[in-house]
């Protein structure tokens, strides 16, 4: 039976090229983050509404989340719920990105998500060390996506090792905490490094959502290559800070 979903996932796992693509698919409908603070995301006519304007630091984002936590509180199900019911053309599918940062934040998003047994792309990344280098990365460059089709030169970037590594850690508790909560839920958990056999990846979700199996190539390209050492000033550091606890990511 067809179902509606959304895609469970962390910051540079892959999230946005899997939303982009699956919406290019005839029976999908896929939009970006509807709680996104800003209004840019993938299909923004989809985003809700938040109450002021996000601030970097300092009292006044305090108040920003504040406010916004009470607006999610009494109008994000009812939005979701809105958003589901909705129709793009012909599209019998429809789906979203839910970040995990989001489900603190909209807690009754969640519950909403959670009873209504909605099917779950699980989207993790095993190698959390790429997983976090990628968003020093794109941060340093400034180049988070590459357009399908474009060619990109890959930077060389100087990359803090201790905070590196302490992302490394707080990306591990993360991963652990989205395959623990969507546990016993209508779920599909799909890894990054799925990604290399693109095809048989997006097949197993095709057969989850139950809609037609078609080739489809990414909508986006990836912005490094496989050695992860091409695009680093400081290799030996990241080795030396890391090599006790995370070898098994370095290669």
């Amino acid at each position: 039976m067809k179902s509606n979903f959304f895609i469970l996932s962390a910051p540079r796992s892959g999230s946005t090229v899997l939303t982009r693509t699956l919406d290019q698919h005839p029976e999908i409908f896929c939009a970006g983050e509807l709680f996104h603070p800003t209004d840019k995301i993938y299909h923004p006519e989809w985003h809700f509404h938040f109450w002021g304007k996000k601030k970097k630091k300092g009292f006044s984002r305090k108040i920003f989340s504040a406010a916004n936590y009470v607006n999610g509180y009494i109008f994000a199900a009812g939005y979701i719920k809105k958003f589901y019911v909705a129709r793009k053309g012909n599209k019998p599918v429809r789906g979203f990105k839910l970040m995990i940062g989001h489900i603190k934040d909209f807690p009754t998003v969640w519950k909403y998500l959670r009873q209504h047994n909605l099917k779950v792309i699980v989207l993790v990344r095993k190698n959390t060390f790429r997983e976090a280098l990628s968003s020093f990365r794109a941060r340093k460059t400034g180049l988070f996506h590459a357009q399908a089709g474009t060619i990109t030169t890959e930077e060389k970037v100087y990359v803090n090792p201790s905070s590196l590594k302490r992302r490394v850690d707080q990306l591990e508790a993360i991963k652990q905490s989205i395959l623990n909560i969507s546990e016993g839920m209508n779920r599909i958990v799909i890894n990054y490094e799925e990604f290399a056999a693109w095809q048989s990846m997006l097949n197993k979700i095709f057969a989850f959502l139950d809609v037609k199996e078609i080739n489809m190539e990414p909508a986006l390209n990836k912005t490094s290559g496989d050695d992860w050492r091409q695009g680093v000033e400081n290799v030996e550091e990241i080795e030396d800070v890391l090599r006790d606890t995370y070898a098994h990511y370095l290669d």
